[in-house]
């Protein structure tokens, strides 16, 4: 089978949609299939791993890119494809429909309506206004969506998402991580061997939720004064994470890990005696699978995606509002040992069934259904340009333009309201620079 995943980033950007993609595509092609990645933007200085197809765009943010269309010589390899699996909301779906010749389906990733929130400065009820109109629309572009969670599904429901939804969930290779290649002490890390270890992997961003995690863990040492943080990751909350600790005033207690290299995040959990996090943005992370197929209780909102993932009393703790009781569940699992042991291995157990080689099969059933039932061909929209309703998303996508920038209303990312996404006439200056972008792609 062809199978071409879309996306609007890939490798060398680092997050959980690129490596699950990385994932797909490794076990997709280990089966015998052709899996293209489809995505913007310069290649990979690290080196280009192959079947990965990239169209010129404009350069956005953090390895993020831009771009009316892909080039011409991609349209015709999408065409050809099997199955367009679509990473994105923006950027991805939306290109897939405008280009294929077969079904189409799109796994939401993320909790846009939280990201916006808390990514733009608006309100979250604004927030959530946008991604009702936003969410069902560009869903529609699919034929099936698949989210990685029930709670997550329950979610996209209540924004007025309209296509059929698949739950499927996220998957990692598991050996790495319970079988670690050189597992990493406390010692290694610069941590007191008698310390009661919590871990955190992933960005150091505003989502994540930080600063309340370090608040928690400075409220848990007054009663487990041997505890200690470890972060693992690196991004634009760094330096204010640091500020906050010392105005917390357990400096000495949280360890800055930075970014660790995917291959020693296995080796660098195994010194950990459990893993914290204090995100509600989560869909299904992929971090607390690593966590417990490592063998470690976790500490964590009783949110959707952690809801469907730790299982409280188990597998961890899970507490209804972070910023007030987890600190409760970090001395839970600080003070009692037998706790910690009884609970790592119920993780461990349970993380079987998020085995990639799982993911990955019962997605290609998914695919296999669609291949029969060609949905595609009985669209009351088929594929191909989308026909715009210039009145009523030319505001909407112009204040996500603008917001997502910080620019002024009416002056976007792509000029005046992404006319694109409109069906508006490009501005023939933005018409000539791409056209030249696909020349020189």
């Amino acid at each position: 089978m062809k199978i071409g995943m879309v996306t609007s980033c890939y490798k060398p950007v680092v997050n959980g949609v690129t490596h699950m993609i990385a994932l797909y595509k490794k076990e997709l092609e280990a089966l015998g299939h052709e899996v293209y990645v489809f995505t913007l933007g310069q290649p990979d200085p690290a080196g280009e791993e192959p079947g990965v197809i990239r169209s010129p765009a404009f350069p956005f943010k953090d390895g993020y890119y831009i771009s009316i269309r892909y080039s011409r010589t991609v349209q015709k390899l999408m065409y050809q494809m099997d199955i367009l699996h679509c990473h994105h909301l923006i950027m991805s779906v939306e290109l897939a429909h405008r280009y294929a010749n077969c079904p189409v389906i799109y796994t939401n990733h993320t909790r846009y309506d939280l990201y916006t929130g808390s990514k733009t400065p608006i309100p979250q009820p604004a927030a959530d206004a946008l991604m009702r109109q936003i969410w069902p629309e560009f869903s529609d572009f699919a034929d099936v969506v698949i989210t990685p969670s029930e709670s997550v599904r329950q979610v996209m429901l209540n924004f007025g998402v309209r296509r059929p939804i698949e739950v499927i969930e996220n998957g990692v290779d598991l050996e790495p991580f319970q079988h670690p290649t050189a597992p990493r002490t406390k010692t290694d890390l610069g941590i007191p061997e008698t310390a009661v270890l919590a871990i955190y992997t992933g960005r150091l961003s505003p989502e994540k939720n930080l600063f309340t995690l370090l608040a928690q863990i400075a409220a848990a040492r007054d009663v487990a004064p041997h505890l200690h943080l470890a972060l693992g990751g690196q991004g634009e909350l760094d330096a204010e994470l640091r500020q906050y600790a010392a105005e917390l005033n357990i400096t000495p207690f949280v360890h800055f890990l930075g970014a660790i290299p995917y291959p020693e995040v296995p080796n660098v959990l195994a010194a950990a005696d459990f893993f914290v996090t204090a995100s509600t943005t989560e869909v299904h992370p992929l971090t607390v699978i690593e966590a417990m197929a490592a063998g470690l209780p976790v500490a964590a909102p009783a949110a959707p995606g952690l809801v469907d993932t730790v299982q409280p009393g188990e597998t961890g703790f899970l507490v209804a509002d972070p910023a007030i009781g987890l600190a409760g569940a970090i001395v839970g699992l600080a003070l009692n040992s037998a706790i910690r042991t009884q609970m790592g291995q119920n993780a461990l157990a349970a993380s079987a069934r998020f085995d990639i080689k799982r993911t990955v099969r019962l997605t290609l059933d998914l695919y296999e259904k669609l291949q029969g039932t060609r949905p595609d061909l009985l669209r009351q929209r088929r594929h191909g340009r989308w026909m715009r309703q210039e009145e009523k998303w030319l505001p909407v996508l112009d204040q996500l333009s603008a917001l997502i920038r910080g620019e002024k209303i009416g002056t976007g990312p792509l000029g005046g309201g992404m006319r694109w996404f409109t069906g508006e006439k490009e501005d023939d200056s933005r018409i000539a620079e791409q056209e030249e972008l696909d020349a020189n792609g």
